[in-house]
């Protein structure tokens, strides 16, 4: 009998199965026949003889060879096709087994589905999993959440596949029903801004400063013994550098870039909960824009073709690093707001030091940022905001000084920054004690008669007739 079944041979979930299988755990697999997939499980046991999979035929024969309480890892696209799996799996388990979903499930499916189980007796886990197929094959980052009834049953599994960093698992019980679908969303969604981040350094150096792609890795690389080392820059330098055929890959490739939603559902669930994260929703529009190419082409020859006579560019490659890395902290704030006010609204007591840990290794946005954060939400849990703590400013104090001279050197050049320009504008607003919101109330008042609140009139509402 084995200790865990994986449903879904897609690239995730052949190296899960991998790992799980390396580190000493009995696996069945199996896979919901599809056209053109009929012996994929058939065909990965065969590759793989040395672990001794099961091969499962059909949902019962996969479930049949589960120990008990039975633990299924479905590793499906996301959406309908979860709700597809969970009706053909139910039928045939029992009270007590438990469906871990470790796909990137929105949060709010994921709290319905526990529900809707539950009332079954079926324990259901949602779990964020990042890595990539390299991360889930040697140790990803997991954010596991659902009963606590469970919990002991999974993390010891969970413990050995997951990465290590100084000799601790990079996976946490994140807490109840959707709350570790939440935290990976929000993991993308500081994804998008870094990549976002990272790809505008990448822009000025290349189009403002002049530097060829072996000379912007070189600059990148020359950025990796401060906080700005991670595996997103370390992928770049790479990437930078690939050539096939004497020709730079990069430049080859079209400049529309696709996502898959959870970029998306982290700009939409700010705009729910009243948090700004301008940074991520200027990341996400820049995809969304780069899918304008055509119109984007044609409105290019409307703007002057080059004006870097104009511009300081050793004033910009002297501040750059340091303004780059203000921008990728300012996106980890936000995110970590984001966090933080979800955690209050749907009660799930969000470990934010924790979660900064288990993003040290293994996942996607791993850097050497990510143990500051978490030693300053371990020092000052009760923080709302990284900006609330004097550690964090002295980060980034100095950084965001060098954004602003390099945004203010920027200003006469025909290039979008809009990632970093959101992230200083973010800055700058929330430390602005009087916002110009007032006049905008007033106005509101004026056309509307909406009222507004006065600076010393506690929560009475007063309406002015404006008009004489």
């Amino acid at each position: 009998m084995k200790d865990i079944g994986i449903l879904g041979l897609g690239v995730m979930g052949k190296s899960l199965a991998l790992n799980f299988a390396n580190k000493g755990f009995g696996v069945a697999v199996y896979n919901i026949p599809m056209l053109g997939e009929e012996t994929i499980v058939e065909k990965f046991v065969q590759n793989n003889l040395k672990q001794s999979f099961f091969g499962g035929g059909s949902i019962p024969d996969f479930l049949q060879n589960l120990k008990s309480p039975r633990k299924i890892l479905l590793m499906v696209k996301s959406g309908d096709p979860v709700d597809s799996v969970i009706q053909k799996l139910t039928p045939h388990l029992d009270k007590g087994d438990i469906i871990i979903d470790g796909g990137n499930s929105f949060f709010k499916d994921t709290i319905r589905r526990q529900k809707e189980l539950e009332n079954i007796g079926i324990h259901y886990v949602g779990m964020g999993v990042s890595g990539g197929e390299k991360g889930a094959l040697l140790g990803p980052s997991m954010m596991p959440a659902g009963s606590f009834d469970v919990k002991n049953e999974l993390m010891p599994l969970f413990k050995k596949v997951a990465a290590q960093k100084e000799g601790e698992p990079c996976v946490a019980w994140i807490g109840e029903n959707g709350a570790g679908h939440f935290v990976k969303m929000i993991h993308n969604g500081i994804e998008y801004a870094d990549m976002q981040i990272l790809s505008e350094a990448y822009a000025i150096l290349k189009n403002v400063c002049g530097q060829m792609n072996e000379e912007i890795a070189e600059t990148f690389s020359t950025w990796k013994d401060s906080f700005h080392d991670s595996y997103l820059l370390e992928i770049t330098i790479e990437i930078l550098r690939f050539k096939k055929g004497g020709k730079f890959i990069l430049d080859q490739i079209l400049d529309v870039a696709g996502h898959k939603g959870t970029g998306l559902w982290t700009v939409k669930e700010g705009l729910d909960l009243g948090v700004p994260i301008p940074a991520i929703s200027a990341a996400m529009n820049a995809r969304i824009l780069s899918g304008q190419r055509s119109l984007r082409v044609k409105l290019s020859e409307n703007l002057p073709k080059d004006t870097r006579s104009n511009i300081d560019v050793e004033s910009i490659k002297k501040r750059l690093e340091k303004g780059i890395l203000a921008a990728r902290f300012l996106a980890l704030s936000e995110g970590f707001h984001l966090m933080k006010t979800a955690s209050e609204k749907y009660h799930w007591n969000l470990n934010l030091s924790e979660i900064a840990k288990i993003w040290r290794a293994g996942c996607i946005i791993r850097s050497k940022m990510l143990p500051s954060i978490a030693e300053i939400f371990e020092k000052e849990p009760s923080i709302f905001h990284l900006f609330e703590s004097a550690d964090f400013q002295k980060i980034i104090e100095d950084s965001v000084n060098s954004l602003k001279a390099v945004m203010r050197i920027l200003s006469i050049q025909n290039l979008a920054t809009p990632c970093l320009s959101a992230g200083l504008q973010y800055y700058q607003s929330m430390h602005e004690s009087y916002s110009p919101i007032n006049l905008i109330q007033a106005q509101r008042d004026f056309f509307g008669s909406h009222s507004y609140r006065k600076l010393d009139g506690g929560d009475e509402n007063f309406h002015t007739i404006w008009e004489k």
